[in-house]
């Protein structure tokens, strides 16, 4: 039967079973709501502001785990409806099922009887209000192979009344094939007279009550975003509209009988709903852009929220499908990506008086993301005593040129008044040592010292410093990844580390070989910034150095490179290009012991991580991060920011864990070391391991490989030299400035004049300077 009940606090495991059964009213805040203001920026009501209402999630658990492998779940009337996948060990056989579940109700989830042949797969499907079945599907159950080897699957489009009776199929294979950019069903719905409506990516096709064709409806060059039916009945598609000047989502009813659209209504929301629409509750359709929810009004072609995902405790990224139920409730359909759960959720529109308060804590963010958000939700549901939000700067559902730079000068100007300046700080695409020169950030070490989940002493030594400014840590990051550069050992020796003026020589004794695969001026460009920006930029002192001799030779090297590569005049891959000599160095990202063992086999000999040139010729190796955050030092609540900051580090002790890469904590980086090196091999009847084609052991659970086409490698269990070389990379590795966008834009827009040689290297490197002086002395 359908279990619900009060979720408390208990720790993350026991939380995460008694979530799919809990009702989370008690959890929801209510001093703080967000709502769009001009720009498109989404800002933060104070708390004499409060809404007079919040939507409370209820979570349902389908029994008998019946809901665990399904795909294609829509919303239709008041029923949830989904494809089912079940599996008969004994028979050795598997069972397709089409399901309906109506929440509130205290019922199983149902299968309708409609009988799947053997062969054959559900492309798509919809139920009308009468509970007759729609089918797109397709039969694999011929022999003919493609070019590729696979089998030639035919389409068929049928449907079954409300008792399971065949009322007709038919093929439509050739129809579809007619057309090679429409030849795939995205969607399948139907109207209140029966009629089906086969949504591709430029068209839908009309199909009368007998499954006859009856023509179609085309967007031209317009792709179709989503299809759905409205409060009115008909039948509407969303799309963006090529022929207008300014463009924009579109939305426009389709006329059956006339074989056409209707009016194109303005201002529709993308969403990221996928490509169903769903009506909604009071106005004509409801909207999730993964972190509201808004209901737009044909007749204004305007949108309004109705409720922030993150107010009810969801992440809106993770809601994969939402409906209005009858009664008023909303029913979204979280598919958590981090742990692969799915839920059912009911959300009641609830009086804020009745819910329980919390201290607000506020994360300030360019733009939100749904680990973000995942962390966020995952801290509201266990903190008794605070709530954080999310104010973003920059909405990427309306994105404008100046959107970026507009986001940034926001936040700066929000972390330096102080009025409004958030609790917690996002710095993933922030310049953190800019921001740190003028003391926008608390020091976390006395945090870490006294926290009682957290061991300092755990987190890596070289993470920590390099995240130090004059004293004062000023973020820990959870994870990270590691960017290098890797050559032969025969050609740049054993050593980690290069200059400019080295890399350069290199260069010039290679004449004929590309220095990287894909190199142009502003890949090169690039490259040699990277590592050397500070040596060009003291935010501290507030100097630019771009007139020095290292920089103009700089210039000139970056000169000799293409504007853009050519791609297509040589469609080998970096391994084989690598291989033949053809490519001397490849830059390369360290997620894991494989990417190390997979760029040594690319050279086919000993490498060497060279590194990023640097002015002094240290190691030049990158340390990446993401989800990083800091405590603006203007916080009225430091003491709550940190609780969400220490939860979320403290994550990885879970099986769900917000972020990927290398763990920043010592003990969980062993682990994962420990956890790659374990060898275990299948073993013959005498206990002694069975060798492969190639006399190697054979892996217990298989082996991992990655192929680019025309060069392909398998992955072994690590050496200990491999081991030994990532624990070297990361003593070594230091953050890349982030945030230098300003600077990199005058670099290459002045540059340009020196590359097409209008002016000499010297006149633009004074430009550069100079434009570059003033604004690192505004902002410094």
């Amino acid at each position: 039967m359908i279990k619900t009940q009060n979720v408390e606090k208990e720790n993350r495991k026991k939380r995460r079973a008694a979530l799919k059964q809990g009702l989370l009213s008690a959890l929801i805040a209510v001093s703080a709501v967000t709502l769009t203001a001009c720009g498109g920026r989404e800002e933060t009501v104070s708390a004499d502001e409060t809404p007079a209402y919040v939507y409370v999630p209820e979570y349902i658990e389908l029994s008998n785990d019946s809901y665990s492998n399904f795909y294609d779940v829509q919303i239709t009337g008041d029923a949830v409806y989904y494809v089912r996948n079940t599996y008969d060990e004994t028979a050795m056989t598997s069972v397709t099922e089409i399901c309906r579940y109506t929440p509130g109700a205290d019922t199983e989830p149902e299968a309708l009887p409609v009988s799947v042949r053997e062969n054959t797969s559900i492309n798509g499907f919809t139920v009308d209000g009468a509970g007759n079945v729609y089918l797109c599907l397709y039969d694999y159950s011929g022999e003919e192979l493609d070019a590729d080897g696979f089998l030639i699957s035919k389409t068929f489009l049928a449907q079954y009344d409300a008792s399971g009776n065949l009322v007709y199929e038919q093929e439509i294979t050739d129809l579809l094939n007619e057309d090679a950019d429409n030849n795939y069903v995205n969607g399948i719905l139907s109207d209140d007279e029966g009629n089906l409506y086969l949504c591709s990516s430029y068209l839908v096709r009309l199909f009368d009550g007998q499954g006859n064709y009856q023509g179609e409806v085309s967007t031209g060059e317009s792709w179709i975003n989503s299809m759905g039916k409205g409060k009115d009945g008909k039948i509407y598609v969303s799309y963006y509209d090529n022929t207008s000047a300014d463009g924009g989502m579109v939305i426009a009813d389709i006329d059956f009988a006339a074989k056409k659209l209707g009016e194109a209504k303005e201002n529709f929301p993308s969403g990221n709903g996928g490509n169903i629409l769903s009506a909604g509750a009071e106005k004509d359709f409801l909207i999730n852009d993964g972190t509201k929810l808004s209901e737009y009004d044909l007749s204004t072609q305007t949108s309004e929220e109705i409720l922030d995902w993150l107010d009810s405790d969801i992440n809106g990224q993770y809601v994969n499908s939402v409906g209005a139920l009858s009664d008023g409730r909303i029913v979204a359909i979280v598919n958590d990506w981090n742990t692969g759960e799915t839920e059912i959720a009911l959300l009641t529109k609830t009086d804020s008086s009745k819910l329980v308060q919390k201290e607000q804590i506020t994360i300030g963010t360019l733009y939100t993301n749904q680990n973000l958000q995942a962390a966020a939700v995952d801290f509201n549901k266990s903190s008794e005593q605070y709530r954080v939000d999310i104010k973003t700067y920059i909405d990427t559902n309306n994105w404008t040129e100046t959107s970026y730079q507009d986001g940034i000068t926001s936040l700066n100007n929000d972390i330096t008044s102080g009025s409004n300046c958030p609790d917690i700080l996002d710095l993933s695409q922030l310049n953190v040592e800019q921001l740190a020169t003028k003391g926008v950030f608390e020091d976390l070490m006395p945090y870490l010292e006294e926290s009682s989940v957290l061991d300092k002493d755990d987190f890596m030594e070289n993470i920590l410093e390099s995240f130090q400014y004059d004293g004062a840590l000023v973020a820990i990051p959870s994870t990270f990844s590691l960017s290098t550069v890797i050559g032969k050992t025969s050609d740049v020796g054993e050593e980690m580390g290069w200059t400019l003026d080295e890399l350069i020589a290199y260069a010039d004794a290679h004449e004929g070989a590309e220095l990287f695969d894909g190199a142009s001026k502003s890949s090169i460009l690039y490259y040699c910034l990277t590592y050397n920006m500070d040596s060009f930029v003291d935010w501290s002192t507030g100097e630019c150095k771009f007139d020095t001799p290292e920089f103009k030779s700089l210039l000139e090297f970056v000169n000799r490179f293409p504007d853009i590569y050519d791609w297509e005049s040589d469609t080998r891959s970096q391994p084989a290009k690598i291989q033949a000599g053809d490519v001397l160095l490849a830059m390369a990202g360290i997620y894991d012991l494989n990417g190390i063992q997979e760029y040594a086999a690319m050279f086919g000999e000993p490498v060497t991580c060279i590194g990023y040139p640097t002015l002094d010729g240290s190691a030049g190796c990158i340390l990446n991060v993401s989800d990083i955050y800091g405590i603006a030092s203007k916080s009225d609540n430091k003491d709550g920011a940190w609780a969400f900051i220490e939860h979320y580090l403290a994550a990885q002790d879970e099986d769900n864990v917000f972020s990927w890469g290398l763990p920043t904590r010592q003990s969980k980086f062993d682990e994962m070391i420990a956890e790659a090196a374990k060898a275990e091999y299948v073993l013959d009847e005498n206990g002694e391991p069975m060798l492969d084609e190639n006399g190697e052991p054979i892996l217990a659970g298989g082996t991992s490989s990655i192929s680019y086409g025309d060069w392909e490698y398998t992955y072994h269990v690590p050496t200990e030299e491999e081991i030994a070389l990532l624990r070297e990379l990361v003593s070594v590795a230091k953050p890349s400035p982030a945030g230098n966008d300003e600077i990199n834009t005058i670099i290459s827009e002045e540059a340009e004049a020196f590359y097409q040689g209008q002016k000499s290297v010297d006149d633009v490197a004074k430009v550069i300077q100079s434009r570059a002086q003033i604004y690192v002395s505004e902002n410094s």
